[in-house]
């Protein structure tokens, strides 16, 4: 049960941290360009990093999942440029896609962590602060806090929901690698597509600097 608490706690204390990272003006510019390369590192991890665990470095395994994870990169790019009226939409699909891969993720996790065999929590723990942070830096700032707040009540009910219903998750889904490779695509395409082309994050930024300069010493 230890486990479980450990992974259902981490992610609420990456929520946390959000705004004490965020809202530090001078912190700001650095923390975003920072997500950009932790968002895709940890997509990479929980897609591959699982792969890899139970099937070791399979050639044909691992091609596999960079296709599957090309696909959900390409297609929205695709939708985009066929109609650049949908593209708002086309974001809106690609991160719920990719939520429902996080979600499918934490119920295979929460499954594996209800075993009799020893788990070490701190590696657990680390990765679902990350997980949590992630889900809160990309929800927040398009959505508000309600949404974000869902974001990180799905991760914490799909966990529990693995760990209690482990006997049946034993087998894992057929495909669910496949699934998540797809899904991990689509979101890797949100983070890119801001990144090149700007962001709310960016928004926020004005916000604070604008905000700085009303109330600075002159007032």
């Amino acid at each position: 049960m230890t486990p479980l608490l450990y992974a259902l706690g981490a992610p609420l204390i990456g929520a946390l941290l959000y705004p004490v990272l965020h809202d530090q003006p001078r912190l700001t510019r650095v923390f975003d360009r920072s997500m950009y390369i932790l968002v895709p590192l940890i997509v990479l991890i929980q897609v591959f990093g699982h792969q890899i665990a139970h099937d070791g470095w399979k050639p044909i395994s691992i091609m596999s999942l960079v296709g599957a994870m090309a696909l959900g990169l390409v297609i929205p790019i695709l939708i985009e440029h066929i109609s650049r009226n949908i593209a708002k939409k086309t974001e809106i699909l690609s991160i719920i896609a990719g939520l429902l891969g996080l979600f499918l993720h934490a119920l295979l996790e929460g499954a594996s962590l209800n075993t009799d065999q020893p788990i070490t929590t701190l590696p657990i723990a680390v990765h679902r602060i990350a997980v949590g942070l992630m889900i809160w830096w990309i929800l927040h700032p398009r959505y508000g806090t309600v949404i974000a707040m869902a974001g990180i009540a799905g991760l914490l009910l799909t966990t529990s929901a693995g760990f209690f219903l482990s006997g049946i998750l034993a087998h894992e889904f057929a495909g669910s690698s496949y699934f998540q490779a797809f899904v991990a695509g689509s979101l890797l395409h949100v983070i890119f597509h801001e990144s090149h082309h700007g962001s709310p994050h960016s928004h926020n930024i004005s916000e604070n600097n604008g905000s700085h300069s009303r109330h600075g010493p002159g007032r």
